[in-house]
């Protein structure tokens, strides 16, 4: 099954992308997880856009395409910002001191950590993040030790 977002690049339409993705994954019968997964990497996807990649160019509407499989959940995210690769992004020093390090530079990290396979791709204006997220293996299908 797969379901589609459209977002004009603008932050007050943020929150509503968030939770209409929210909603329709869980009348979808998505795991709690999956869905708190999902919303976060969107949220930081579409921040991350409006935030970098739409200050050069005139901006596309954001489209977000979720596709529910029996194994896993795969996320599109495409936007029309300069290509960028988000596996590109710098890692950030985890264990510096909070003082020392610069603001910003978590969110991709998150997104990476969250993401149980993140792949990219620029196709003709836009950039294509698929993002997979395992579906959990069911606790009540695993055999108990003897």
């Amino acid at each position: 099954m797969m379901l589609r977002w459209q977002m004009e690049p603008a932050l007050d339409a943020l929150a509503q992308l968030s939770d209409s993705v929210e909603a329709a994954l869980r009348r979808h019968g998505v795991s709690g997880e999956q869905v708190s997964r999902t919303r976060l990497i969107v949220e930081e996807l579409a921040c991350n856009t409006l935030e970098h990649g739409h200050l050069r160019r005139a901006p596309l509407p954001v489209d977000v395409i979720v596709h529910l499989q029996d194994d896993a959940l795969v996320l599109e995210f495409h936007d029309s910002g300069p290509a960028f690769d988000p596996r590109d992004a710098p890692v950030p020093d985890l264990d510096a001191d909070i003082a020392e390090r610069p603001i910003g530079g978590l969110g991709l990290h998150l997104v990476q950590q969250l993401a149980d396979r993140l792949e990219y791709r620029h196709d003709g204006d836009r950039n294509v993040v698929r993002i997979v997220l395992l579906q959990p293996a069911d606790p009540s299908l695993q055999e108990s030790p003897a």
